[in-house]
């Protein structure tokens, strides 16, 4: 009996040492090697575009979504890595040039040929596009879609100068604060590569968005405004909040951390090896979940965890980026095949998209574009 005891103590001791280990491994950026091989694939897949097209029939955004995070993964790689420079350029032109075909920007209701300063087009569409342009415009000395980020760039900016909350529709009588940032982060890129001062509506933004759109219980950003009013629609949500962190970061990367540091304190759960981001604040119930969330377990869905990866990589936590990455790789099974790296999907029936693998490689090498 005793001896049996003993064996029994010798085992918890040593799952509990092992787990502690692994609760203190920190993240670190794959070798460049890695790095090729997944953006090897996202170069495929957009080039082939049947894998990308195939998204359309579960939502158009997606399409879109696949691009635009193709072009930010590839601006990742060149900064930080001049050997990808020459191959992310090559991406980020043809992923805008697909996102200038009218079978995406029709979804939108947008008409490039009749385009002005007053067109009150999808903050959706144009904020995803002139940020690719932006970041085009940072890595090439090509001036092909120059004159069209300087367009819509000033569209954008006129438009939030005069709009009442500061915040522009994604669709007719819709806001969404996520949306928002990335058309602002956009302003901010082509300040930073024209000095066009659009970059100005950046400070103005946040301070508004503080003021009046942080939730009091969780001090997160609530997730839709009311057109008419301002109004808070919809509390924080981990699948919005960990989007819009994504581009405050680029800038405002003092509020984007704070804002993660709480959506970490209060959405989240550590189990030892494993840190999972919940959907809502205090919610732990299991259900379908909409397009944004896509099914929710338990109060955690997968959007929310993944984007927080790239919050916690941004952010310097490490341990933490640690425990998403790895509790990402528990639940998929890497396929590497033909110089590529992709993900299938284990336990749950979820197509692992050219979408999501972009925006892993995004997390996986989150980077300031600028300062």
């Amino acid at each position: 009996m005793k001896k049996r005891k003993s064996i029994l103590i010798s085992i918890f001791l040593l799952l509990g040492i092992t787990f502690f280990y692994f609760s203190l491994k920190k993240y670190e950026i794959p070798d460049n090697k890695e790095l090729t091989k997944r953006i090897n694939y996202l170069e495929r897949a957009i080039c082939k575009q049947s894998e990308i097209n195939s998204l359309s029939i579960q939502n158009p955004e997606f399409v879109l979504f696949s691009y635009a995070f193709s072009a930010y993964s590839a601006t990742n790689l060149a900064l930080k890595d001049n050997i990808f420079k020459e191959k992310a350029i090559d991406l980020i032109k043809i992923s805008i040039e697909k996102t200038l075909q009218v079978n995406v920007y029709n979804w939108y209701n947008i008409d490039f040929d009749s385009f002005t300063q007053n067109s009150e087009y999808s903050v959706l569409y144009l904020g995803h596009l002139n940020l690719m342009i932006g970041c085009y415009r940072l890595l090439s000395d090509s001036q092909e879609f120059n004159s069209l980020n300087d367009r819509i760039s000033k569209n954008l900016f006129e438009r939030y100068e005069k709009s009442n909350f500061l915040n522009l529709e994604s669709y007719p009588s819709q806001i969404w604060l996520a949306d928002n940032s990335v058309a602002i982060a956009s302003l901010k890129l082509h300040e930073h590569n024209t000095q066009s001062g659009f970059g100005s509506i950046c400070k103005k933004w946040v301070d508004f968005v503080k003021k009046n759109y942080l939730d009091p219980k969780t001090s997160v950003l609530c997730s839709k405004i009311d057109v008419e009013t301002g109004e808070v629609l919809e509390e924080p949500r981990g699948s919005m909040l960990g989007w819009s962190i994504m581009f405050i970061y680029q800038f405002d990367e003092d509020f984007a951390i704070n804002l993660y540091q709480n959506y970490k304190k209060h959405f989240s759960n550590n189990f030892l090896i494993f840190r999972l981001f919940k959907e809502r604040y205090n919610n732990s119930e299991t259900q379908t979940g909409d397009i944004d969330s896509g099914e929710i377990l338990v109060g955690y869905s997968i959007p929310a965890n993944e984007f927080a990866f790239f919050c916690a990589v941004a952010a310097n936590d490490l341990r933490t980026a640690k425990r998403i990455e790895r509790l990402i790789n528990f639940g998929t099974k890497i396929i590497d095949k033909d110089n590529e790296i992709k993900y299938k999907i284990r336990f749950v029936d979820y197509n692992f998209s050219p979408m999501q693998e972009a925006l892993v490689l995004f997390s996986m090498t989150a980077t300031k574009w600028v300062n």
